[in-house]
């Protein structure tokens, strides 16, 4: 499975500790080791008069010339490879800061579905898998309470967040990633307008930025809002190589009570699907009020819930033959 680790601030402290801790070492290694060279070379100065006419030129460089000569001898006494011990952290750092920056971009999408459209994958075996994917937030009261029935659940759902809802509900996209959720771009108006490269640019970016700021995620899903192909937004994803996430499973929410909610998703569910269930937009408590019991209707079922970066590497298993993602030109 793909790991999904949140980071952002986190990251920057634990810069910040290693290049201390580094400095320190360092720090720690030259400072005895120039003491003990400094005795060594007091050592080895000859006696002299205490004055100044009897400190000549040819005694201050036979001092300097001692000093030098002596200094691989006193790091060996000391059983100190200093050069080794600095080099070697140097490496742990840059490994550890390599370590850091992959974690920004925290899932890697499977080589067959970048620059694609999915609304369903093919899986492998008999596994029964689906994936929860909740739009249009983060929302003050719907998100919260979805976020609880998933940890109650033990499910890591996407988010696929509008920049202009995001803005105001910061505190709630920083639980959704530390709870170990996926969040993807959704773009910022949420409109279904024909857009220039420019206009379509502006709408993906200045949503993918604050999610990377706020959470140091850098997302390579998207979904257009609407489930709207040809307006210029997906043209710009494809050139950036992600994924444009469509859907399977519609629980229609908006024109729906939550009877004909879980209705909706048991009747479309199956293994591969892509369920979409907003959490944020308006008046999501008839999705809050059904995901429980469409949750555990689909448990009964033998399904496992996973994410869309999850879901798509089971699907990477197959042979590409197999596993090539479907496109449409409606959800």
């Amino acid at each position: 499975m793909v790991q999904y680790s949140p980071v952002g601030g986190q990251q920057k402290v634990a810069l910040f500790a290693l290049v201390a801790a580094t400095t320190s070492f360092v720090m720690g290694m030259v400072l005895p080791f120039n003491l003990r060279v400094e005795r060594a070379s007091r050592a080895s100065i000859p006696a002299v008069s205490s004055e100044p006419s009897k400190v000549t030129p040819k005694v201050v460089e036979k001092v300097e010339s001692s000093s030098q000569e002596e200094t691989p001898q006193v790091l060996s006494k000391l059983g100190i490879n200093l050069k080794g011990a600095i080099s070697q952290r140097v490496d742990n750092l840059e490994k550890t800061l390599a370590k850091l920056e992959s974690q920004r971009f925290n899932y890697a999408i499977p080589e067959q579905f970048q620059g694609k459209t999915i609304k369903e994958v093919s899986i492998p075996g008999e596994q029964k898998v689906v994936a929860f994917t909740f739009d249009d937030g983060p929302w003050p009261s719907s998100t919260r309470q979805i976020l609880d029935i998933l940890k109650e659940n033990n499910i890591k759902g996407t988010f696929f967040w509008v920049g202009s809802a995001l803005k105001n509900q910061k505190d709630i996209a920083k639980e959704v990633v530390s709870e170990g959720h996926v969040v993807a771009n959704h773009t910022w108006s949420h409109r279904y307008q024909k857009y220039s490269p420019a206009g379509a640019a502006e709408e993906i970016e200045s949503t993918s930025q604050l999610i990377e700021e706020l959470t140091g995620v850098e997302s390579p899903l998207f979904r257009p809002p609407g489930g709207v192909l040809d307006n210029g937004l997906v043209d710009y994803v494809f050139k950036q190589n992600h994924v444009n996430v469509m859907w399977s499973v519609d629980s229609q929410d908006w024109k729906a009570s939550s009877d004909k909610i879980i209705d909706n998703v048991l009747k479309q569910a199956k293994s591969g699907g892509i369920i979409l269930m907003p959490d944020g937009g308006g008046d999501r408590s008839a999705t809050v009020k059904a995901l429980p019991t469409v949750i555990k209707k689909l448990s009964e079922q033998g399904y496992s819930f996973v994410t869309i970066p999850e879901l798509l590497e089971i699907a990477a298993q197959k042979p590409v033959e197999q596993s090539q993602p479907t496109d449409s030109s409606q959800p």
